[in-house]
């Protein structure tokens, strides 16, 4: 029955035929482990298509939802993180087997006539490869692909005459947006596989045309063909790299994914896969006005070479040129591998990038823990971070408060004139706790402290205050309490209405209050009064709500307009600090954000532990 099947299919294609020709393709000298690599490569590019296509069915290619769909597939997609894994490592596969088919080719000769057609298919190849991973690695739409992505268009874009308008083609207009990452996901998955195939297909139609470049001494080895030695090898070798491939992903847990893309966060450590590291270290050999150099120039150079390798023949003797072309080549190989381990010892040895590293990596660790236990936003995967106090509300703090103010003892670092990282000098309080029980017992028992008001001379009024103040400790201790309470009442509560709520009229630091501070600073209609030196009210002290007012309107004269302008606290017009900016750094500085849950019995227990009151 089979037979009659096979026979009635034969008979209609004449499969048989071409199955027979290739496995009886004869081999000049037999098999070898060095034709392995033209194999391995078409097998990795068909697990490329494979694990493609297999992406593509929970993937949404626009610049809201491609991080949250990558997400997805990495994290909550049966198997998902296996797939993307093996596609990512893939990539890089195909380029170390592309080199090392190169090489090949080149060694044994094969570029020369009368293959010269085939040599520039190949090169073709080798292009369209590099194109893959140019185009793929914007698609999960994160901090890595983002930037690099925008520096390679940039480079691009700085070719003449043609390089702008190549530049805004690719890119869909003048911002980086959906436009972009529509059009690279149609590069990535229409017009690159359909050029590769044609490009692969007239390779191999070529390849089959002219058969193996026999060997040297191919007479005395006799003749080979590909069924089963060859065969063989070529299949061990795909399996190799499928291992290898497997071994990647189950070690490194699948595929990097940052954190979303950010085209605001301008300190991302932007770097290029490895491949493409030889390149970004080259262009600081050609600083400036000579960029041109190194980014279109060289590359250019380069290829045109390769291009024209297989006519060397015509001009040169046979085996000089084939030596020149060897070297060539191979110094190619050298110069790259060298400028790639450059690049590495340089980002090693800068702090500043290690740093701008370390934040990066605390960002993508926050995002993928935030989509994981909170979900992404409706309004896309760049508000998972936006959303967060602890990244966003840290940022701008980081950028905005800490050129006067201290947190932790920390302010804003800049360089110095060595490029060493240096701390901005602390003019106003640290601002870690600020509002809290902790913040203000600090401030009652030491004000000329420097995280309080040693660094304002112009708010003395409370070191005045500790010279004559005979307070106990339990005292303190209550005021302290009594005044971190004021951070809890509500934004639409009014001063009566919380007089009257519970405890307010028990609390015993209410009467300490009374007795020792109610002269200069006033709480409400009846708890303080004031006036006998300058002071901010401090009714809802150290709320979410006093701190935006004090934010945008320090110097009203309930806060710190008794303070010459010059020392006042500059405003922050909504401009200057969107809504969510403000509502963000607030909920930071009131310690307002998701926390993981503890996991093992010891970081439980640790998280149980309050601190002493």
């Amino acid at each position: 029955m089979f037979n009659k099947l096979t026979n009635w299919l034969d008979n209609r294609t004449g499969y048989k035929a071409l199955v027979h020709e290739a496995l009886e393709e004869p081999i000049p000298g037999g098999a070898r482990w060095r034709y392995v690599f033209g194999s391995a490569l078409s097998t990795t590019f068909m697990i490329q298509l494979a694990t493609g296509l297999l992406l593509m069915l929970s993937y949404s290619p626009s610049s809201s939802t491609a991080w949250g769909s990558v997400f997805y597939i990495s994290n909550k997609m049966y198997a998902g993180w296996f797939i993307r894994g093996i596609h990512h490592f893939g990539s890089q596969a195909m380029v170390v087997l592309l080199a090392m088919h190169l090489l090949q080719v080149l060694w044994a000769g094969a570029y020369r006539k009368p293959r010269e057609v085939n040599w520039w298919f190949g090169m073709a190849l080798m292009f369209l490869t590099l194109g893959f991973s140019l185009t793929g690695y914007l698609l999960p739409w994160d901090q890595k692909g983002y930037w690099a992505t925008k520096v390679a268009t940039n480079i691009s874009g700085g070719a003449p005459v043609l390089g702008p308008a190549i530049q805004k083609i690719v890119v869909g207009g003048t911002q980086y947006g959906n436009q972009t990452i529509t059009r690279f996901f149609g590069l990535h998955v229409g017009v690159l596989p359909t050029l590769f195939f044609l490009c692969l297909f007239a390779h191999v139609a070529l390849f089959r045309r002219h058969g193996l470049t026999p060997p040297r001494n191919a007479e005395k080895l006799g003749r080979g063909t590909f069924w089963p030695e060859q065969l063989f090898m070529d299949s061990v070798a795909s399996l190799a790299v499928f291992g290898v491939l497997v071994y990647l992903v189950v070690s490194e847990g699948g595929a990097n994914l940052d954190a979303p893309a950010d085209p605001s966060s301008a300190n991302y450590p932007a770097r290029p896969e490895w491949y493409f590291l030889s390149l970004f270290q080259m262009l600081k050999y050609f600083p400036g006005n000579r960029e041109m150099i190194g980014t279109i120039i060289i590359p250019t150079a380069i290829m045109v070479v390769l291009l024209l390798l297989p006519l060397f023949d015509r001009i040169l003797p046979r085996k000089l040129a084939h030596f020149l072309a060897c070297c060539f080549v191979f110094a190619l190989v050298g110069g790259g591998g060298f400028l790639t381990v450059e690049a590495m010892r340089s980002d090693a040895a800068n702090e500043s990038f290690q740093a701008d590293r370390v934040k990066a990596d605390e960002a993508r660790q926050r995002a993928i823990l935030l989509a994981s236990e909170i979900g992404v936003p409706p309004e896309g995967a760049a508000y998972v971070l936006r959303h967060d106090p602890l990244t966003h509300g840290r940022a701008v703090l980081e950028k905005k408060c800490l050129s006067c103010h201290y947190f932790d003892g920390k302010g804003q670092l800049s360089s110095d004139s060595k490029g060493q990282p240096v701390s901005t000098p602390q003019v106003a309080s640290d601002l870690k706790d600020y509002g809290s029980y902790t913040w203000i017992r600090g401030l009652l028992e030491n004000p000329r402290a420097d995280a309080y008001f040693g660094k304002v001379p112009q708010c003395d009024g409370m070191a005045e205050w500790k010279k004559g103040s005979k307070l106990t400790k339990q005292e303190l201790d209550d005021v302290a309490r009594f005044v971190a309470s004021f951070a809890e009442i509500p934004a639409d509560m009014t001063p009566e209405e919380w007089v009257e709520s519970p405890g307010v009229a028990e609390h015993p630091g209410l009467v300490v209050f009374n007795k020792d501070c109610k002269q200069c600073h006033l709480v409400t209609e009846g708890i303080g009064e004031g006036g006998y030196r300058d002071a901010p009210k401090l009714f809802a002290w150290g709320s979410p709500q006093w701190i935006t007012r004090m934010i945008h309107k320090p110097g009203a004269l309930d806060l710190y307009g008794y303070l010459e302008t010059k020392d006042q606290m500059p405003a922050f017009t909504s401009e200057q600090l969107a809504a969510n900016d403000v509502n963000m750094l607030v909920r930071y500085l009131k310690n307002d954000y998701f926390v993981a849950k503890p996991t093992s019995p010891e970081a439980k227990a640790a998280a149980g532990k309050k601190a002493p009151h």
